[in-house]
């Protein structure tokens, strides 16, 4: 991932800084890696939900509690025959993130990060990857770090350091 990454800045011109480093590269939940990053809950706005057959697609906003400013902004697929029933009944329902729903679960997963860029245009960092279960991909997600998060995040450390 390392290497990645530094490709990433080549290629880009572009110094990250740790924290969205951090995020490209972890394969926890994003809402606590934020959470605990903006010293502040965090909370998953459902923007838009659409379902057929084979796939549930899903837009969604992770935003700080504190002050509702947006953190991520994603778009998730559910493979619908590659995740319990279960599962996709509480997708259904809207009231939880991704991440929430699996730790709740127990779901065993496994998630493969697939691509990570740059996007010149609105000066963020993504990322795209699997949720994989039982060997199959139940879930392919992309995140959009919005530019604001690290003044997010370096206010938080801030306040933090106080002396």
């Amino acid at each position: 991932m390392l290497q990645k990454i530094s490709e990433l800045e080549r290629k880009s011109n572009f110094k990250l800084p740790v924290t969205q480093k951090i995020l490209l590269a972890e394969t926890g939940t994003v809402e606590q890696v934020l959470s605990i990053f903006t010293n502040s809950e965090t909370g998953v706005n459902i923007v838009k939900q659409t379902e057929d057959r084979e796939l549930i697609i899903r837009d969604v906003c992770i935003v700080s509690k504190k002050d509702g400013v947006t953190l991520v902004k994603a778009r998730s697929r559910f493979f619908i025959a590659n995740l319990p029933r279960d599962i996709i009944n509480q997708v259904r329902r809207k009231s939880l993130g991704i991440g929430n729903i699996i730790i709740d679960s127990e779901l065993e997963t496994f998630r493969k990060i697939i691509k990570i860029g740059y996007n010149s245009k609105s000066n963020s960092i993504f990322r795209v990857y699997h949720i994989i279960h039982q060997g199959k991909v139940a879930i392919q997600i992309r995140e959009n770090f919005t530019s604001g998060l690290d003044s997010k995040v370096n206010l938080a450390f801030e306040q933090e350091n106080d002396c």
